[in-house]
């Protein structure tokens, strides 16, 4: 019998993700991770203990992104767990000469769960191509933060623009459906940059808080709506079919995007009551502004 052969399948379809973390609660309401596995390039830090959570920060070994890499995780919070993970520092996209990265992340959290996938930029270095899903699976009772954010940069100290940035993110619930997709496409020599036609806008960023909860949605679009007001060059509002907020964010540089990503993730879990909300805010002279980012541009 003949057959014609399969076309060939890539990595990340083909085996298990280099990154596969489950969390889960304990019987003391503790929370442990029940599957832990690491393979190159990501190294998982110790349990790192919070109020009624765990924090793990992921580290990666090969120094960044590059041309023909295919990086796959998969993160659940199981019912009830609460958990945050972040990395230690951005991801560098490495120039390319006619390939591209791909990172596929698929992050799912179960009824009652708290789960938070809060990483560090991604910097696309001059001709860079990456390819960046993202998939969050929503459960009733859940709630998770979701943050994606991107740069580019010259190491030489020139204006060579970035290759290619494909980026989205798609909310699902259980059974599949699509709830909300988040998805652009930008190419650098089009001299379009991460903040679009905004001149002095270079770095990008966006953050979802995904609950089927409408209390605990508009109380979350109300701390990002509040944070829009008084940072950067931002907006917020609902996403569809009822399953959370979104807030974009575009800033002249990195740091001004960490302090309004993170007064907002902060204002997100102040506002709802969630265990790692931190011990005031900061202080207004930190907020960066649209009116003090554009004098600096």
């Amino acid at each position: 019998m003949h057959s014609d052969p399969l076309p060939p399948t890539s990595r990340a379809d083909a085996s298990a993700p280099q990154l596969d973390l489950c969390f889960a609660r304990g019987p003391r309401r503790n929370v442990y991770l029940s599957r832990q596995r690491a393979s190159y390039p990501f190294h998982v830090g110790r349990l790192l203990d919070a109020p009624a959570g765990a924090r793990v920060i992921v580290q990666s070994t090969s120094g960044g992104l590059f041309e023909h890499d295919e990086v796959a995780q998969h993160v659940v919070a199981t019912h009830g767990a609460t958990a945050r993970v972040e990395t230690a520092a951005a991801t560098i996209v490495h120039s390319m000469t006619h390939g591209m990265a791909r990172a596929c992340v698929r992050i799912e959290a179960l009824p009652g769960a708290r789960l938070d996938w809060l990483p560090q930029p991604s910097i696309l270095f001059p001709s860079a191509r990456l390819v960046s899903h993202i998939d969050a699976v929503l459960h009733p009772g859940a709630r998770m933060l979701l943050m994606d954010s991107y740069m580019s940069h010259d190491p030489s100290g020139g204006q060579q623009p970035f290759g290619a940035l494909n980026a989205s993110i798609d909310v699902r619930s259980p059974a599949g459906r699509l709830l909300a997709r988040d998805s652009f496409r930008l190419a650098g020599a089009a001299q379009r940059p991460l903040g679009g036609v905004r001149g002095p806008f270079a770095v990008h960023g966006g953050l979802m808080v995904l609950t089927l909860d409408a209390d605990e949605r508009a109380a979350a679009l109300h701390a990002l709506q509040r944070v829009a007001q008084q940072t950067c060059y931002a907006g917020a509002s609902l996403l569809p079919n009822g399953c959370g907020a979104f807030m974009r964010v575009l800033a002249v540089d990195g740091h001004k995007l960490r302090v309004a990503m993170k007064q907002a993730v902060d204002a997100v879990c102040a506002q709802t009551g969630d265990a790692f909300a931190s011990k005031g805010s900061a202080p207004a002279s930190t907020i960066p502004h649209i009116a003090r980012d554009k004098e600096s541009a």
